[in-house]
């Protein structure tokens, strides 16, 4: 029979073969990543560390799934305590006498056994609740990976309750069975009875089966994972500690070089943490399920678009053509139907960052000229006139004439509030009485504020998330030109898109002033005293923005508004942080719908309706009015429920003239 030595001997091969394996296998992968461009993401790394701990300890993301979290959570942790097992397994080969003390051969039995429940539970969801969710994804590959950490499991109680009864002729040393591993304890006990335990040949090959079982499979597993979704077992943790700590609404860091375009063309055009991304993905579909484009019929799927750059990296890691990654590894279609809303990166509980990615390879095929005619016409409406209606400059400002007392022109005399007002609420004649709403309550309150008239252009939020990152910055300069000649103490906006711009990108160019958004600064007039709305009393439901909630975490600010107004808030299924999108961003607004069997706005009105007895939609964002008004009517919901915006029922709380068609059911 196989003596120590040779066990020895095995266990030093076997280690060396599987790490030598996974290094040649990981080396093609760690070159490409020293290959692409570079970005920080090593500073403040104590906070960074804590981070990392609550989310992989935690598993905060993970467990709003319940289900999925649990199993994910006795799984997980069964691999942190199989590390005893692989220190005590290994060391008891070249140590015979290294043997599990109680507590911890009571916690190794303890969380093998939880694995195996963690794996049924898995193989439940996968073979019968089947969740639309791992659509796409390597079903096989799954299976096998379930397969293998199950016979680990399996490896550790045979090898450990066969121990007792090999170590006298394997290792020249006696041991018993140890009830504090009782399932090994319990094994052991079948053996004896089977009559198996004393005999000498079957002893050492159930502990030797149980070894190979246990630690071969362990060394197996190993090698196995570099070509596996599993991968993430080893790149899950260092890419939560790399996650963005940037201002989270920011798209893509300053260029590093003056020729730099934010066009991703070939692997070499991401950076680093973007490749590591491709081989960090779970294949969970989690960041499939929240995507409105893809929930829309659209054939975006956020997982997908990860998974086809991975297989593309590693078909030409393995000698194979490159192929375009812009219209070739990624389809057009699937790139021009992203909203950029951000819910994927808020599902994914490895914190890959899906919208750069999609936005990088929007800018290749913009450079190729392959967008749709409704884009190219805002694209050049930006460019020549500044606006996304291919309006006149000049008629910017044409909403404020018909106010009894005129807004100051913050270019030629210096305010107190200067009000960026964005293209929806400047040119739309629907948001143009929301804008002249917004004036009068200012009014009210005696706020000393103005705009920029003319002067104002797109804040080119959109143009830099459709791929123009030079549209952008000319739109930047231009609003920048003015921005820093006005006098002013602080500055707002009706739109959370010129929100997130001047809040986020602005800062490439040396932008720092703080910016709110209108819910803050009217919840401050208030809590000063400067606005007192009397109590509506209606009952209303409220929707996050995905600019304002998601991408700049401005959750509080306009619940606590609606609280001030006397307003009963009910909360849809889907809110906060885990928000729908109505399906305007990235620029979806204007492009042709195609193959659409719900818009994400029509899905979201139908999800207001199933709240009792609520008869407001409230909205916060220009965008968000036009497309959920157009759903409400598309849905033939108008008798039911109705859109407002939060300015409308401040309007109305404040006994400002509110017109009869925006609050009229109660």
């Amino acid at each position: 029979m196989i003596g120590q030595d040779i066990l020895m001997v095995l266990t030093i091969l076997m280690f060396l073969s599987a790490t030598g394996y996974f290094v040649y296998r990981m080396l093609p992968i760690f070159r490409v990543m020293q290959q692409a461009r570079s970005t920080n993401r090593l500073d403040n790394w104590p906070k960074r560390l804590s981070f990392m701990l609550g989310q992989v300890f935690g598993h905060r993301r993970l467990l709003r799934i319940r289900l999925s979290g649990i199993l994910h959570f006795f799984i997980f942790s069964g691999f942190v305590i199989l590390l005893i097992d692989i220190v005590s397994a290994i060391g008891q080969v070249f140590d015979p006498h290294l043997v599990l003390d109680a507590p911890l051969a009571f916690v190794v039995d303890l969380w093998a056994l939880l694995v195996l429940v963690g794996i049924a539970l898995a193989v439940y969801q996968r073979a019968v609740l089947k969740p639309e969710r791992y659509h796409g994804s390597d079903e096989r590959d799954g299976y096998i990976i379930l397969a293998m950490i199950a016979v680990i499991m399996i490896g550790i109680y045979l090898h450990e309750s066969f121990y007792p009864f090999a170590a006298p002729y394997l290792f020249h040393v006696h041991a018993a069975l140890n009830p504090w591993g009782f399932v090994s304890y319990a094994m052991g006990h079948l053996w004896i009875q089977m009559g198996l335990a004393h005999n000498a040949a079957v002893a050492e090959t159930g502990y030797i089966l149980g070894y190979l079982l246990d630690i071969g499979m362990v060394f197996a597993f190993m090698a196995y994972l570099p070509t596996s979704k599993h991968l993430h077992i080893f790149l899950a943790v260092p890419s939560i500690f790399l996650h963005k700590t940037r201002p989270y609404g920011e798209l893509v860091p300053p260029m590093q070089k003056e020729d730099e375009s934010m066009a991703i063309r070939t692997f070499r055009d991401m950076n680093w943490k973007d490749i590591l991304d491709l081989f960090t993905c779970t294949e969970c579909g989690r960041c499939q399920a929240v995507c409105p484009a893809h929930a829309a019929g659209q054939p975006l799927s956020p997982k997908m678009v990860i998974l086809e750059l991975r297989d593309a990296l590693r078909k030409e890691l393995g000698g194979g053509e490159p192929v375009p990654l812009a219209g070739g590894a990624v389809s057009a279609e699937e790139l021009w139907s992203c909203t950029t809303c951000g819910a994927c990166q808020e599902a994914c509980p490895v914190f890959i960052e899906h919208v750069p990615k999609i936005a990088g390879l929007r800018a290749a095929l913009l450079e190729d000229g392959e967008v749709d005619k409704n884009s190219q016409k805002v694209l050049v409406g930006w460019d020549r006139q500044g606006n996304s209606f291919g309006q006149p400059q000049r008629k910017r400002p044409a909403w404020t004439k018909v106010l009894d007392v005129p807004i100051k022109d913050a270019r030629k005399e210096p305010v107190d509030w200067l009000w960026f007002v964005g293209d929806f609420a400047s040119y739309d004649p629907r948001l143009q009485e929301l804008s002249r709403l917004v004036a009068q309550i200012l009014e009210r309150a005696g706020i000393d504020f103005g705009i920029l008239y003319e002067g104002e252009s797109n804040a080119g939020n959109e143009a830099l998330r459709m791929g123009e990152f030079g549209l952008f910055e000319t739109l930047a300069q231009k609003n920048l030109k003015w921005l820093e000649k006005a006098e002013y103490n602080q500055i707002f906006t009706t739109d959370p898109h010129s929100f997130n711009a001047l809040r986020n990108e602005y800062r490439k160019f040396g932008f720092e002033k703080p910016i709110r958004h209108y819910t803050q600064a009217f919840l401050d007039l208030i809590e000063q005293g400067r606005l007192s709305p009397s109590p509506l009393g209606i009952r209303v439901t409220y929707h996050d923005p995905c600019y304002l909630g998601r991408w700049n975490r401005v959750f509080d600010a306009p619940r606590q508004l609606l609280e001030k107004m006397g307003v009963e808030l009910v909360e849809m299924p889907r809110h906060g942080a885990n928000s729908f999108c109505c399906g305007a961003g990235g620029g979806r607004i204007w492009m042709e719908e195609v193959g659409i069997k719900e818009r994400p706005a029509d899905n979201r009105i139908r999800e207001a309706l199933t709240l009792d007895a609520v008869n407001y939609f409230v909205v916060a964002c220009p965008k968000d009015m036009s497309m959920f008004s157009a759903a409400v009517q598309s849905t033939g919901s108008e008798d039911r429920i109705k859109v407002v915006d939060v300015a409308e029922l401040l309007a109305q709380a404040v006994g400002l003239s509110v017109p009869e068609s925006a609050v009229a059911m109660k």
